[in-house]
């Protein structure tokens, strides 16, 4: 049941993704609701005063359509909010289901067919709920396996699958399950508590994909301490995996000494996932088990101190996270391992319903992001901050639910190198030289030279994109 393929015998630590049009830049922010006290300046927009999240990941799809849960309100119940652009593309939304009194909501994930999901305890029927936007209806989904206590982090696909961690006794397995078989689920891995024949004795936080794969850190055995073995894996519905990444317990040769929870997975291969390193420094890293890109590290410049919430990652190779700059502010980034952009920094000026309003909290040593900002394939960005006026912190105008929209550069197809060894907007013989001296060998996926397909080796299709654009970007 544990087949494996160890994606690549010797793991490249790379600069560069493979991205077809570069890392966006963010100008536009949209503002979908705002959570504040009733009594409170401003008091709440599109929400009722007096609810409020706590650390909660604002779930987006390719449609800008936004979801996320409520666990504070006026009663005892928790809530979900989703909202999209209207007709006039202004965000508009509202709260579309309420629990039962003392219900237990998990995050809200959300696919591209405008359902979400979550997991909902302490209630009669416990399990994976969900919503419909094209129904707007909302309600228990299912409750697989038979036993299972507790369905951690659901994330729904978009053939409506859901992957999740399902905890039975004492042990936990990730499994996902097919609504056109709604009875079963497929065991991707157990835990040893689970099947004894288990090398993993403990299973961290899961990411689903399209192609129903899960991805998630494991511990090898026996027990749990942090000085056991870990790996990052990509599990199949059949039950085989992908070795991603090794910390050096289990590989001494290996960069990573330890690894954040909550890594990402996009529909590619590719896994995103904080490592800490020898010495202490923290980094951001993409991998597809062969190449492993660096997007981010804190003794490089302009990050300082990446932030404990799992990254996310969209099929480019676009990565967003979280992490204080060089001055000591809070700012959410995007990056690609060529490129680095800030998304958004603490007491940047953002629109709001209230006028321009600063991301800032009235308490200085307060975080004024909330959760891990997540991507769309467009490359937009949705988060949560802290909301202020200008000119005084000590005003509270809440939490604003925003998307930053992704202004993509002009793609320059072909263009992968140039002076200094970084893109440089032409096609020209530079990126031909660079092409012919990898030609026929193996570059890995994400490398920047591999131009045409998606599928790690550099052949006449790679070629062709140098030729066909030779001279020709904008």
């Amino acid at each position: 049941m544990f087949r494996k393929t160890l994606a690549g015998a010797i793991m490249v630590i790379a600069g560069a993704a493979n991205t077809l049009a570069g890392v966006p830049t963010y100008s536009q922010f949209d503002l979908y609701a705002r959570t504040n006290f009733a009594a409170n300046p401003g008091g709440a927009y599109k929400l009722p005063g007096n609810y409020f999240f706590s650390g909660e990941n604002i779930a987006i799809n390719d449609s800008r359509q936004v979801a996320f849960h409520l666990s504070v309100t006026t009663g005892l119940f928790a809530s979900v909010w989703f909202g999209e652009p209207n007709e006039f593309d202004i965000p508009d939304g509202s709260i579309v289901y309420n629990s039962a009194d003392d219900a237990f909501l998990s995050n809200v994930t959300l696919n591209n067919n405008g359902i979400a999901v979550w997991e909902e305890a302490f209630v009669t029927t416990e399990g994976v709920y969900s919503y419909n936007a094209n129904t707007n209806t909302a309600g228990f989904l299912m409750n697989r396996p038979l036993g299972c206590t507790d369905w951690g982090t659901p994330e729904i696909n978009d053939s409506n699958q859901v992957g999740f961690r399902g905890r039975l006794g004492t042990g936990n397995g990730y499994f996902s399950w097919d609504p056109t078989a709604p009875t079963s689920v497929a065991e991707h891995v157990l835990d040893v508590a689970l099947n004894p024949g288990s090398p993993f004795s403990f299973l961290f936080t899961p990411s689903f994909n399209n192609n129903r794969q899960i991805a998630s850190s494991a511990r090898f055995g026996p027990g749990t301490g942090g000085s056991n073995p870990d790996e990052i894996r990509i599990w199949n519905a059949d039950g085989s995996s992908t070795i991603i990444a090794r910390d050096d317990d289990a590989d001494p040769m290996s960069p990573f000494v330890s690894f954040d929870n909550s890594p990402a997975l996009n529909n590619v291969g590719q896994v995103a996932f904080v490592a800490n390193l020898a010495g202490g420094e923290r980094g951001v890293f993409l991998s597809d088990g062969t190449t492993t890109i660096t997007i981010a590290r804190e003794s490089t410049s302009p990050v300082s101190d990446v932030e404990f919430f799992g990254p996310d990652v969209n099929d480019a190779g676009l990565v967003t996270f979280r992490a204080f700059d060089d001055d000591g502010f809070r700012a959410i980034w995007v990056g690609d391992g060529t490129t680095l952009t800030r998304v958004v920094t603490e007491h940047d000026i953002l629109p709001s319903d209230q006028g321009p309003a600063r991301v800032d909290q009235n308490v200085v040593s307060s975080p004024v992001f909330g959760g891990a900002p997540r991507i769309n394939a467009n490359g937009d960005i949705a988060f949560n901050c802290g909301l202020t006026p200008p000119d005084n912190n000590q005003i509270e105008w809440g939490t604003g639910i925003y998307v930053a929209r992704a202004s993509v550069p002009t793609p320059c197809p072909g263009d992968v190198t140039g002076p200094g060894g970084q893109p440089d907007g032409q096609v020209d013989v530079d990126d031909l030289n660079a092409i012919l001296s990898a030609f026929n060998t193996a570059v890995g996926m994400g490398s920047p030279l591999d131009l045409a397909n998606n599928d790690g080796f550099v052949d006449v299709d790679d070629l062709n994109v140098v030729l066909s654009n030779w001279q020709n970007c904008p």
